[in-house]
């Protein structure tokens, strides 16, 4: 009983497999099958017949000219049942036509399957010989031919027969190029690494130069799912040509794991004889030497427990595997239809397409400004869309190299940063040339802050424009050194904000692209709508950083800081401890000064030194106070409010508002579905649906 069952179970596999080869899924998934290959003539009509039982009427060519799928079952009713399996790119309205394509005959006739054939050679618009002058039939097709025998006494086996390879076009009939598609065919059937390969040949040939072989190794290198047919042994006189078959069944240079069988074909004047008969007529053959050494491997019967064993064990291992296949197909095409969108076929599907496009835009840019990565797997995936922590370092690099090399020469009181000229905010117009005309053209180098006594330089600034003050200067003194101070201000603030621009400008390309993966809807919202008001957004961040530039250093100077007296004051503070510290007495309870001492001191010092030494104290404690209110000024403005918060910035462009807001032209011009688009959702959906079905059947639905 357990025995029955198993072998019930096995049927059910086997069943569940052709349904799906019915399905055309074994266009995209390899499943476990049998392929029976070899050149025409080889004797592979006469072993597909002995195997299935099945005779090609005589006279038909029809099977040699596409792929045929012979299956037997077991059934308590006999009959022949011959249907079409459409090729994967035929249009619904020929899929219909060759769907329909059925025909059923009760017993073995063959002026009836003849007329059959001819039926199914017009449907699949197969040329049937050199009188057809029908210039839209072919000599080859890629439809699949379904023959289906059922009786009491078959056992359950599928076999594919390829038509048989051919080196020369006959004219009138066949082309060099049909030459070319049956080799790819049969190299193409052969490749699937679940399929079992019949390599036919004949054995009154050189084995060892058949095409067919070479073939076989090429799509299996290893030899492990090749098995060798060696057909009219009858023809085989010379003991060499007997010892040398005797060697490759027996496996001494078989290079095949799975080894020779040989069967002898009927004769090619043999019209009469029955299955039955053949089957006498070849045990009769093999009976006698050499064959009787190899009787194990000789035989149709012989061949065919094997392959049936070797169907079982692939279909049995490769189930499972044929399952996830599918599923993950499945999944894939669900995905990229998803990534499409419902079918936008009008102006209320391409409204809520782009829609939905924006709205989830969106809602990942409030999480990339928030920093709330977490929120969603893109922000692992594409780094560049870690918006606000990448614009938070370069703000960082801003402050850090303003107060390092900001200034162009060093103040008298600062320490010295060793170190070469730096590139801190690099970046590469070549890259995205559409935004050369907005960002500045150069990298700029900011070098180190000049040497020398600043005093020096800003006495020579005082002589030049002095006026008439008496121990004081003029604020176009002060203004006109911190002018100079500050010059290399422009050229940080532009790179900086360029910098920023190319970081948004990246983001928003990365974050476009993954949430708008059709290419064609990404180009047009990119070129109809969306890059202008990006540029103009970028220009609004470039004209306010101007702006604040001309607000600092050319406006009046101003400042309501208390740390610029707090500065001043201790600049002050510290020249007078010079003059203190030679004043000063040591005692065992400490340094001092005497109070009488300091009311008569005195510094020599010119009224020019000591009015350019307070400029000098001047300048760098408005300079430090200046640094530090511009520097956030920039980063908060230009960055955080026209880049990245405000409504009408680069990453709040592409709105939900924005896509309402679209007349009826744009929005097809947009988002309406091109033949091409049309085409790829039609072929996703069939694919999805066949896939779909497939599960249905590995599940039993």
């Amino acid at each position: 009983m357990a025995k029955q069952e198993a072998g019930l179970g096995n049927q059910s596999i086997l069943t569940k497999i052709d349904k799906l080869r019915e399905l055309n899924i074994g266009t995209s998934i390899p499943l476990p099958q049998l392929v029976v290959v070899g050149d025409q003539s080889s004797g592979k009509s006469s072993v597909l017949e002995s195997l299935t039982g099945f005779a090609f009427p005589r006279g038909a060519t029809l099977c040699t000219r596409y792929a045929t799928q012979i299956t037997c079952r077991r059934e308590t009713w006999e009959g022949i049942s011959v249907s079409i399996i459409p090729r994967p790119d035929a249009d619904d309205d020929l899929k219909a036509e060759l769907l329909a394509f059925r025909r059923n005959l009760l017993a073995f006739d063959n002026d009836d399957l003849a007329l059959i054939f001819a039926e199914a050679n017009e449907v699949m618009r197969i040329q049937e010989d050199i009188y057809d002058d029908n210039l839209g039939l072919r000599a080859f097709g890629q439809d699949i031919l379904k023959i289906e025998i059922s009786g009491p006494e078959q056992t359950h086996l599928t076999v594919i027969d390829v038509p048989g390879i051919f080196r020369v076009a006959t004219p009138g009939l066949t082309t060099e190029s049909d030459v070319i598609m049956v080799r790819n065919m049969v190299k193409s059937y052969m490749a699937n690494q679940r399929t079992i390969i019949l390599a036919v040949m004949p054995c009154n040939v050189d084995i060892a130069t058949q095409e067919i072989l070479k073939l076989a190794e090429e799509a299996d290198p290893e030899g492990v799912r090749t098995m060798g047919v060696l057909t009219k042994p009858d023809l085989v006189n010379e003991k060499a040509t007997q010892v040398a078959i005797m060697d490759l069944v027996l496996g001494k240079r078989n290079p095949l794991k799975l080894g020779y069988y040989v069967v002898k074909n009927r004769g090619a004047d043999d019209s009469t004889s029955t299955i039955s008969d053949r089957f006498t007529a070849e045990r009769a053959f093999f009976m006698a030497p050499p064959w009787t050494a190899v009787a194990e491997r000789c035989g149709i019967q012989a061949l065919k427990a094997s392959l049936r064993e070797l169907l079982m064990t692939i279909s049995k291992k490769e189930f499972p595997l044929v399952k996830a296949d599918i599923e993950k197909d499945l999944q894939k095409c669900r995905t990229s239809l998803e990534a499409m969108g419902p079918s936008r076929s009008n102006q209320t599907s391409q409204r809520l397409f782009l829609g939905r496009i924006a709205s989830n835009f969106q809602n990942i840019t409030q999480h990339a400004l928030n920093g709330h990565y977490s929120s969603d797997p893109l922000f692992d995936t594409i780094p560049e869309l870690k918006l606000v922590t990448a614009t938070i370092g370069l703000s960082e690099t801003l402050s850090d190299i303003f107060w390092k090399r900001g200034h162009k020469r060093h103040f008298s009181s600062e320490s010295r940063n060793e170190g070469s000229d730096e590139t801190p905010f690099d970046y590469y117009t070549d890259i995205y040339p559409e935004l050369d005309d907005v960002i500045c053209p150069d990298i700029y180098v900011c070098p180190e802050p000049q040497e020398g006594r600043i005093e020096d330089h800003i006495k020579t600034i005082f002589k030049s424009s002095r006026g008439p003050e008496i121990g004081t200067f003029g604020g176009t003194i002060l203004a006109t050194a911190f002018k100079e101070q500050s010059e290399k201000w422009e050229a940080l603030v532009l790179a900086y904000t360029s910098k920023s621009i190319v970081l948004v400008h990246t983001y928003i390309g990365k974050l476009l692209a993954a949430v708008c993966p059709d290419e064609q809807i990404r180009t047009q919202l990119w070129d109809t709508i969306l890059f202008e008001k990006l540029q103009s957004g970028y220009r609004r961040a470039l004209s306010h950083a101007r702006f604040l530039l001309s607000l600092e250093r050319n406006g009046t100077l101003s400042t309501f800081n208390h740390y610029f007296n707090s500065t001043l004051q201790k600049k002050r503070n510290e020249r007078q401890a010079t003059v203190f510290e030679g004043m000063r007495t040591d005692s065992d309870h400490g340094a001092y000064i005497l109070l009488q001492d300091l009311a008569q001191m005195t510094i020599d010092k010119d009224n020019t030194q000591q009015v350019c030494e307070d400029i000098a104290d001047s300048l760098e404690s408005y300079y430090k106070v200046a640094r530090e209110r511009f520097v956030d000024s920039v980063c908060q403005q230009v960055v955080n409010h026209f880049l990245l918060d405000d409504k009408e910035g680069p990453v709040k462009v592409l709105s939900p508002d924005l896509i309402l807001s679209l007349d009826d032209e744009k929005l097809d011009l947009i988002a309406g579905e091109d033949a091409i688009s049309k085409h790829q959702r039609h072929t996703l959906e069939r694919e999805a649906e066949a896939l779909n079905e497939a599960l249905k059947v590995l599940r039993g639905n």
